[in-house]
């Protein structure tokens, strides 16, 4: 009998321990939305042209922790454009990048959930032949104030190069892209690129009266330039978008930049698609002081 107890026991554990292994995760899931407002498969799109993607995921057993978007090339080599930490049942977004000079990408946009299960979709986009480099305007030496500086603006219109001070900067701030402010922190002295829409920080510390703008333009700068500076011989010689096209990483692309010295380039892209290049000239370290710098951008 004492056997027999011990048989049915053995079986009820077996009988559960499989149930368990037979019961499996399941992945995220990902979708893309349709409709004019979103670029669809197969569409060529010239060089510069704006991409609108719109991304629907959900997590089933477990939250959604990452999000990548990447460009997978015709000879295998692989961009990748976004890669986004998160913890979230699920999410709607919408995302826009611009045409780059590869003939055919493969976009892939991939899930991973906190169970390390995978959800993937993709379309392929072409580059319309067409497709020619684009003009540019430059500006050989634009100079702009720091937060105490009462000499010079700090409030920049990169179409026009023209400098603006608060008060008119606020009349009219959908034009505003750029704007600039010193601080002091742990690495040292750091005069610094941003723009209205950075997200607190020193932009609203130093300029409060952002925070009633109506527009807050974001502009995104590129912080790589340590790794992977683009070449003071290329940015001379450059008059039209292509090497402002090929500068710009998205990927890199953050709200500031910080520590500007003399020599760096600073490639941007505005929150209207608009790549360009900062050439610093001259930098002071003082929030009296002012920045003098060189900028291209696309027309």
């Amino acid at each position: 009998m004492k056997y027999l107890q011990i048989l049915i026991l053995f079986l009820i554990l077996l009988i559960g321990t499989s149930c368990k292994k037979d019961k499996e995760n399941a992945p995220p899931s990902v979708s893309l939305m349709a409709g004019i407002d979103y670029t669809p498969s197969n569409t060529v799109v010239r060089v510069g042209g704006k991409l609108h993607f719109g991304i629907t995921a959900s997590g089933k057993d477990a939250n959604i922790t990452n999000l990548v978007i990447k460009k997978i090339m015709p000879d295998g080599t692989v961009k990748v454009v976004l890669d986004s930490g998160m913890n979230t049942t699920g999410f709607t977004i919408n995302e826009t990048f611009y045409q780059s000079i590869e003939d055919t990408a493969n976009w892939t946009f991939q899930l991973m959930d906190k169970n390390r299960m995978f959800a993937t979709t993709a379309l392929t986009i072409y580059k319309d032949p067409n497709s020619s480099w684009g003009g540019i305007f430059e500006f050989s030496k634009i100079t702009m104030g720091y937060q105490d500086n009462t000499t010079y603006g700090q409030f920049l219109i990169p179409s026009t190069g023209k400098v603006l001070k608060a008060d008119s900067a606020s009349l009219d701030p959908s034009v505003i892209d750029i704007v600039t402010y010193y601080f002091v922190d742990d690495i040292g002295p750091s005069p610094t690129f941003s723009s209205p829409g950075e997200d607190g920080g020193g932009v609203l510390a130093y300029y409060p009266l952002i925070s009633n703008w109506a527009v807050k333009n974001y502009t995104k700068y590129d912080i790589s330039v340590d790794s992977d500076p683009v070449p003071t011989d290329a940015f001379d010689a450059c008059h039209n978008d292509s090497l402002l096209m090929l500068a710009y990483d998205p990927l890199w692309g953050k709200k500031k930049f910080k520590w500007s010295n003399p020599g760096d380039i600073i490639p941007f892209m505005t929150s209207k698609g608009k790549k360009g290049l900062i050439k610093v000239l001259n930098a002071d370290y003082d929030v009296t002081g002012k920045i003098e710098f060189y900028l291209k951008i696309q027309q």
